[in-house]
């Protein structure tokens, strides 16, 4: 197994139906950095496990999970 070492420098992902492509771009050096010449990774997952990978990395980074504010009866009422 070949591991390699980079810094997470963009993402983005497109909605597959049941599942997630998720696209992360890395550059193991800041030369790679300066020329915008990523490494670019391509994960197709469930939205299940999209949904713990979220969880997880919101917990690791101290950071409290969004909670949707309530809606108030005007909002409700108009939709």
């Amino acid at each position: 197994m070949v591991e390699s070492y980079g810094a997470l420098v963009g993402w983005a992902h497109h909605d597959a139906g049941d599942r997630i492509m998720l696209r992360l771009e890395s550059v193991q050096s800041s030369e790679a950095a300066k020329k915008h010449d990523p490494d670019l990774f391509r994960f197709l997952m469930t939205k299940q496990q999209a949904a713990i990978l979220g969880n997880y990395l919101v917990r690791l980074s101290g950071q409290s999970p969004a909670v949707p504010k309530k809606r108030r009866w005007f909002r409700r009422f108009l939709g």
